[in-house]
């Protein structure tokens, strides 16, 4: 933060593509970002914790009061017009920052792991064993950052903050899609590593798989029936959309069901704890989204350009997924074509046909927005219980 901070307020003053008359805010916008960005990373250790002891449903209290407490702030917002944008940002960081130290006081109070210990500051075997780890973990980490954010900025330069709006819309969405899932996921993690960790390989890859096939079915009972009616959603709650929005949301879309599909297999590899030549593959697959996307920028590429270079390393990275689980965790490509990817482009096939006659009869209103989402879950749901999961599911 003290590196970063004077470099990234330079930049939003003097480098990015902003309105003049937006600078102000956004400088403000930066600042809190950063105070948001500081406190999730100090609290890191103690948000682990919860979910290490499985005390999910404590921080779904806390998840639940911010939703709350949204809504009201935002219908608030709503109904008293003015510049906003510094004054959301202050409020979405104490919207953030207040639940992550209440989780850091509880967790001194509840984990004693969680206790500052003094001679743990000065043993060295341990710092070699943490950061041994932590260094191929941050490695990963710093990939994905620079093919986020650098695409941000690849984005503003070339395109200006239109196309970042839109960019913004799609990853709000995808957000909002896969929270059910993403909820799902975190409850996996620590049974996968415990397995792991009581050198239970079976349990292990068998809670795997079921992690990949719970998190796409979780997304796609709201992704289908959304893809389907995308343009008219966009114009029932944005009015007139970015330009682009759309198709950045169709692209999201994708990549989070490409990557859910694998979940369960770099849970795995995490756990087992041999990742530094996972940790180099896969970021420098990464790391090769952003000259993708610049060559296809300067070549005239659009939104299209960019979400297909997206999925395209996407698709790269969860094939590396799977060949490094197999080889490390012993989890079999064909168990995992024919448990969870075979049957999930048939579910996804029957449903979305349903919901595309209903496109197909009636005009774009809500009224067939409603009527999609309907059938789509009329015969998704069924198709999931009695044909996806099995009895144990």
């Amino acid at each position: 933060m003290i590196v970063g901070y004077p470099i990234g307020e330079w930049a939003v003053r003097h480098w990015l593509t902003i309105p003049p008359d937006r600078v102000a805010a956004c400088v403000w916008v930066f600042r809190f970002a950063c105070i948001t960005c500081f406190v999730s990373m100090v609290n890191v250790p103690f948000t682990a914790m919860y979910n290490a002891k499985q005390y999910i449903a404590e921080l779904t209290i806390y998840s639940f009061a911010q939703t709350t407490v949204n809504f009201f702030f935002l219908y608030f917002m709503v109904t008293h017009p003015g510049d906003w944008l510094a004054k959301y940002a202050l409020y979405v960081c104490c919207l953030s920052v207040l639940p992550q130290l209440i989780i850091c006081a509880r967790a001194f109070v509840v984990f004693p792991e969680c206790r500052i210990r003094l001679n743990y500051w000065f043993d060295v075997k341990r710092f070699r064993e943490l950061g041994g780890f932590a260094i191929w973990q941050m490695f990963g980490g710093v990939a994905w950052l620079l093919r986020n954010q650098g695409l941000a900025v690849l984005v503003n330069k070339h395109f200006g903050p239109n196309m970042n709006a839109a960019m913004s819309i799609s990853n709000n969405v995808n957000y909002h899609t896969s929270t059910l899932s993403t909820a799902m996921q975190t409850a996996f993690y620590p049974v996968i590593t415990a397995a792991a960790g009581a050198k239970n390989f079976c349990l292990m890859r068998d809670a795997a798989f079921r992690a990949c096939k719970l998190g796409v079915l979780f997304s796609l009972m709201f992704i289908i029936p959304l893809a389907l009616e995308l343009p008219e959603v966009m114009r029932i709650w944005l009015k007139n959309p970015p330009e682009y929005a759309i198709e950045f949301c169709w692209c999201m879309m994708a990549i989070l069901l490409i990557d859910e599909s694998t979940y369960g297999h770099m849970i795995a590899i995490t756990a087992l704890g041999r990742i530094a030549k996972y940790q180099v593959v896969l970021s420098i697959i990464i790391l090769f989204t952003l000259p993708l996307a610049w060559i296809v920028i300067i070549n005239g590429g659009c939104a299209w350009g960019i979400g297909s270079v997206l999925i395209g390393t996407m698709l790269a990275c969860t094939l590396g997924r799977v060949w490094f689980a197999r080889s490390l965790a012993g989890m079999s490509v064909r168990i995992w074509l024919f448990t969870v990817i075979m049957p999930i482009i048939g579910v996804m096939g029957v449903s979305g046909g349903g919901g595309l006659i209903v496109r197909h009869y009636l005009p774009a209103t809500f009224v067939r927005v409603l009527c999609t989402a309907a059938i789509v879950e009329f015969v998704y749901l069924p198709l999931v219980w009695f044909v996806v999961l099995n009895n144990v599911e």
